[in-house]
C-alpha cells in the first residue's frame, strides 16, 4: 500500500463529524448566553475534542498524501515547497476571507462583537498565523476559531522540512514538536513558544502514526475497527475529564482510536447508500467550521427575536443553517478560491494527450 492517496470516506465523515462537534459546543455557548443569560462560561465544552480529531486526522493524511515522495535527492527540496504551497492554498485564502469579513463587520457594526476590536499589529499576526495576544487579552487570532490553524502551520512547516531532509517524519516531528516544547517550558514569557507548548501539538504524530501503520502492515477487518471506534468515542466521551486532565492523554488518544477505527472500517463505510454524500460533507467541513461563527450568533439571535426559547429547537435549527451556509461556502468561496490561486502558484493543468487510435473496441468501465 505504499504511496497510497485515495480518499478515505470515514475519515470525510470524521472531518464533518469533528467540525459539528465544534459547532454544537458554540451553539450550546450561544444560548447559555442569548437565551438562558448564564453567560459564556455555560456550555457543553466536550465539543472542542473535535478539534482534537482534526488533528489527528491531518497527520494521517499529511503522512498518506506525500508517502511516495523522494526521500533523497535534489528532488526532496521541491516537494517540500510543493507540499508547503499546496497546504497554503488549501488553508490560507478561505481563513483570510473570513478573518477580513469580521473585521468588516466590527467596523461597521462593532456593537454585533461582545468582545471583539481590531489593532493593526494583531490582525497582521492572525493573518500570517503567527500566535499573538488579542485586544479581549487571549492568545487568539482575530478569528478565535483559527487559533487550531496556528498549530496546523506549526505542523505544516515541520513535516515540510522533514520531507526536505529526507528524514524520518515521526522521529523528526517528534523532536522538533519536542524542542518547540521545551523551549516554551524555559521561555514562558514568549507569547508564540507558550502557546505552542501543549501537549495537543503531539497529535499530529498521532495520525502520522496511523498512516505508517496503514502503510507498512496489514490492516485489520473492519469489526475491528468498529472496536476501535466504539472505544475512542467512550473513552471520549463517558469519563468527566475536566480542566486538569491533559488533553493530549485523553481527548488525543482518543481522536486516534476514533481515526484508526474509520480507517479499519473504510471497506464497510466506502459501500454505504450516504457515503458520497456524507464525504461531500467532509469535504465542506473546513467552510463549516470558520463560517459556523458567523451563522451561530445571528442564528440564536433571530430565534430568540422570533420567540423560540426551545434549545432544542433552536440548537436543531441552527446546526441545520450551518451546514447549508458551510456547504454553500465550500461550493461558492472555497473551491472557486482554491482553484484560482493553485492556477496562480501552479499554473493551468496540462490536458492529457489522447491515446492513439487503435482498432481494439474499448468496453466501458473496464
Amino acid at each position: 500500500m505504499k504511496g497510497e492517496t485515495r480518499q478515505f470516506t470515514g475519515v470525510q465523515v470524521l472531518r464533518f463529524a469533528a467540525a459539528m462537534l465544534v459547532v454544537v459546543m458554540h451553539i450550546t455557548q450561544a444560548i447559555s448566553m442569548h437565551i438562558h443569560g448564564t453567560g459564556p462560561s455555560h456550555y457543553w465544552a466536550d465539543g472542542s475534542a473535535g478539534v482534537d480529531i482534526f488533528f489527528v486526522i491531518s497527520g494521517f493524511v499529511m503522512a498518506m498524501s506525500t508517502a511516495s515522495l523522494p526521500a533523497d535527492g535534489p528532488a526532496r527540496l521541491d516537494s517540500a515547497w510543493v507540499f508547503m504551497r499546496r497546504r497554503l492554498v488549501r488553508i490560507a485564502p478561505l481563513y483570510w476571507f473570513y478573518t477580513l469579513l469580521k473585521v468588516a463587520l466590527l467596523l461597521a457594526m462593532p456593537a454585533l462583537a461582545a468582545r471583539s476590536s481590531v489593532e493593526p499589529g494583531h490582525l497582521a499576526a492572525s493573518l500570517l498565523f503567527i500566535p499573538a495576544m488579542s485586544p479581549w487579552g487571549l492568545v487568539q487570532p482575530t478569528l478565535p476559531v483559527g487559533w487550531t490553524l496556528n498549530f496546523e502551520m506549526l505542523f505544516y512547516a515541520i513535516f515540510a522540512a522533514a520531507i526536505a531532509l529526507g528524514a524520518p517524519r515521526i522521529r523528526f516531528c517528534l523532536a522538533a514538536f519536542g524542542l518547540v516544547f521545551l523551549a516554551g517550558y524555559f521561555l514562558p514569557d514568549s507569547t508564540v513558544l507558550n502557546f505552542y507548548a501543549q501537549t495537543i501539538v503531539f497529535e499530529f504524530i498521532l495520525g502520522v502514526c496511523i498512516a505508517h501503520a496503514l502503510l507498512h502492515f496489514r490492516r485489520p477487518g473492519p469489526l475491528a475497527g468498529l472496536a476501535a471506534l466504539a472505544a475512542g468515542v467512550l473513552f471520549m466521551f463517558v469519563p468527566d475529564w475536566g480542566h486538569s486532565a491533559d488533553r493530549f492523554a485523553t481527548w488525543g488518544c482518543a481522536a486516534a482510536l476514533i481515526v484508526l477505527g474509520a480507517v479499519w472500517l473504510e471497506p464497510w463505510t466506502v459501500r454505504a447508500p450516504l457515503a458520497s454524500r456524507l464525504s461531500f460533507l467532509g469535504d465542506a467541513s473546513y467552510s463549516i467550521y470558520l463560517s459556523h461563527t458567523f451563522v451561530v450568533p445571528a442564528g440564536v439571535q433571530v430565534l430568540k427575536r422570533l420567540g423560540v426559547q426551545d434549545s432544542l429547537a433552536i440548537g436543531l435549527a441552527v446546526g441545520l443553517a450551518v451546514v447549508v451556509a458551510g456547504c454553500l461556502s465550500y461550493v461558492w468561496l472555497e473551491r472557486p478560491m482554491t482553484a484560482f490561486f493553485k492556477r496562480a502558484l501552479f499554473g493551468a493543468p496540462k490536458l492529457p494527450i489522447p491515446p492513439a487510435t487503435t482498432t481494439t473496441t474499448s468496453i466501458p468501465g473496464k
